[in-house]
């Protein structure tokens, strides 16, 4: 009977080892990698900005710096400005809570068993006071820190537009000869694809924030400031944002009156309508060209793996892969996927 020898190289091992390591890398570290991804995609977003501002003779430094002034100017404006006027609007309708939540059953009765432990809500005192405290003080603990962390991805974003291009450059390097054209030529391609995404996001966020907030001002709902940063954020996330942002709308605008609630409805239906068949097709252009079912699978399974953060971040990528197999798999596709893809590459 022949006895087979098995010999595994050192050079084989060595590499099984350095793969083993990176992935536990990426485990540990997975949050700064999350942090960095989202400054890239800020950088990708920012960077025609700094370009425009050399087409009309400002240097690239100088124009880096007013973008860096214009951002972090915008998010002080946020955190001085809109956060306490949010504060206090949320603080005068917790004040009122059981009030709140009387009005919400006789307007909406389904509601009545769910808002039963509200009406009897007090200020709390003694070791329930204590708990609460202890609560806020997590909540403040976990405020800071992703303020931080916002801190931190504006920070490496503004790096990037400075360094970034030589990065690329030198990671380049690593790769074959043969692949260098490849690489360069699949990321000025994903960055077009990231650019439409990025703008269109900040686009239609504003534009969801602006008009809920007109509508609900209109209609006299209380907390519209704060209802209209809601409707901000879940516009990011398709389909099940508008669910999140509606909702709570709706309800506190029953407390206005049923004509009321109605006109919000209306109004936010009637914005989404407008978003998806008028605002994004023009805004993101043929780069995002996604279909709602691969919206809907990829919203899931980024919001499984990663929550609403995930949902958010991996529609760019999906729309990107079809890059990555018109250039690096077209040796394997028929001839009629080739041609499908080289169509919208040249739309």
């Amino acid at each position: 009977m022949a006895v087979t020898e098995l010999r595994v190289p050192f050079a084989t091992l060595l590499k099984i080892a350095l793969a083993l390591l990176l992935v536990v890398c990426v485990v540990k570290l997975w949050p700064v990698v999350l942090m960095i991804v989202i400054a890239v995609l800020l950088a990708v977003m920012l960077d025609p900005l700094v370009r425009w501002l050399e087409a009309h003779r400002v240097r690239r430094g100088f124009g880096i710096t007013v973008v860096a002034i214009l951002v972090f100017g915008f998010l002080f404006f946020f955190l001085a400005v809109v956060v306490p006027i949010m504060s206090k609007q949320v603080v005068e309708l917790s004040r009122d809570l059981p009030k709140v939540a009387e009005r919400l059953g006789r307007q909406f009765p389904p509601a009545q068993a769910a808002l039963g432990s509200l009406r009897g809500a007090h200020f709390p005192e003694g070791p329930q006071l204590q708990a609460w405290l202890t609560r806020g003080f997590a909540a403040g603990m976990v405020a800071v820190e992703a303020l931080t962390a916002v801190i931190f991805v504006l920070v490496v974003a503004i790096y990037l537009l400075i360094e970034g291009q030589r990065a690329f450059e030198w990671l380049i390097t690593f790769a074959e000869p043969r692949n260098r054209r490849k690489l360069e030529r699949t990321a000025h391609e994903i960055a077009g694809v990231i650019l439409a995404y990025m703008r269109g996001q900040v686009i239609t966020c504003f534009l969801c924030g602006g008009w809920a907030y007109l509508v609900l001002t209109l209609c006299r709902v209380p907390a519209a400031l704060a209802l209209a940063v809601i409707a901000f954020v879940a516009d990011l996330v398709p389909v099940v944002g508008t669910i999140v942002m509606t909702l709570p709308a709706v309800l506190l605008a029953l407390l206005v009156g049923p004509l009321q609630a109605l006109l919000v409805a209306g109004g936010y239906l009637l914005y989404h309508l407008v978003e998806s068949y008028v605002i994004i097709p023009r805004v993101y252009g043929s780069q995002m060209r996604l279909s709602t079912l691969t919206v809907l699978l990829a919203v899931a399974a980024g919001g499984t793996l990663q929550g609403a953060l995930g949902a958010v971040l991996i529609l760019p990528f999906v729309a990107a892969y079809p890059i990555v197999e018109r250039i690096w798999l077209r040796e394997q596709l028929p001839d009629d996927a080739v041609a499908r893809h080289d169509a919208m590459a040249s739309e």
